[in-house]
C-alpha cells in the first residue's frame, strides 16, 4: 500500500459523527429535559417564597403589629402596664413566628421583632433615665440636660417608629 492510498482512506466520515452524537443525543435529551423543568420548579419556588404572604401569618402579622402599636401608645404615654402588653405582644410575634412559611413571612415576623424590641429597649433606656435623675437629684447633684438634642433624639425615634409601622402595613397588606 502506497501512502497515496493510505491518505485516501477516509477515517471519520460525517456519518461516523452523526452516529457519535445521535447515541449522545439519545441519553442526554432526558436529562436536558428534566434539567430544565427542574429549573422552572426551581423558579417558580423561589417567586413563591420571596413574594408570597400566607393567609395565615397575615392575620397573626396583623394582630401582633396591632399589639406592637399599642405598646408603643403605652411607651410614649408613659403609662404603667408597658411589662403586660409587651408580654402581649412577645406572644403575638411569637404566634405569627409560628406560622411563618415562606420568605416573605419570615421578613415580616423579623420585622416584628425588630419594631417590638426597639420599643422595649426604648423603654427600658427611659426608666434606667428617669432612676438615675431621681438618684441624681437625691445626692443633690446637676444632671447635664440639653433639651435640644434631647428632643431630636425623640423626633427621630417617633420617625423611625412610624417608618418601621409603615413599611409593616405595606408588607402585611
Amino acid at each position: 500500500m502506497t501512502l497515496r492510498e493510505v491518505l485516501q482512506i477516509e477515517i471519520w466520515s460525517k456519518e461516523t459523527s452523526r452516529t457519535i452524537l445521535r447515541r449522545i443525543w439519545k441519553v442526554t435529551r432526558p436529562v436536558a429535559v428534566a434539567s430544565g423543568i427542574l429549573i422552572l420548579l426551581l423558579g417558580a419556588g423561589y417567586a413563591v417564597e420571596c413574594y408570597w404572604l400566607t393567609s395565615g401569618e397575615r392575620e397573626a402579622g396583623k394582630a401582633a403589629l396591632a399589639k406592637i402599636e399599642e405598646l408603643e401608645q403605652l411607651e410614649t404615654n408613659s403609662s404603667d402596664g408597658f411589662d403586660a402588653m409587651n408580654r402581649q405582644a412577645k406572644a403575638s410575634v411569637a404566634i405569627a413566628e409560628q406560622k411563618a412559611w415562606t420568605l416573605r413571612d419570615k421578613r415580616a415576623v423579623g420585622l416584628l421583632h425588630l419594631y417590638r424590641w426597639e420599643l422595649e429597649t426604648d423603654h427600658e433606656n427611659r426608666v434606667r433615665e428617669v432612676e438615675s435623675r431621681a438618684f441624681v437629684a437625691k445626692k443633690h447633684l446637676t444632671w447635664p440636660s440639653h433639651q435640644h438634642f434631647e428632643s431630636q433624639i425623640r423626633e427621630s425615634q417617633i420617625q423611625i417608629y412610624r417608618l418601621m409601622s409603615s413599611v409593616l402595613h405595606k408588607e402585611l397588606d
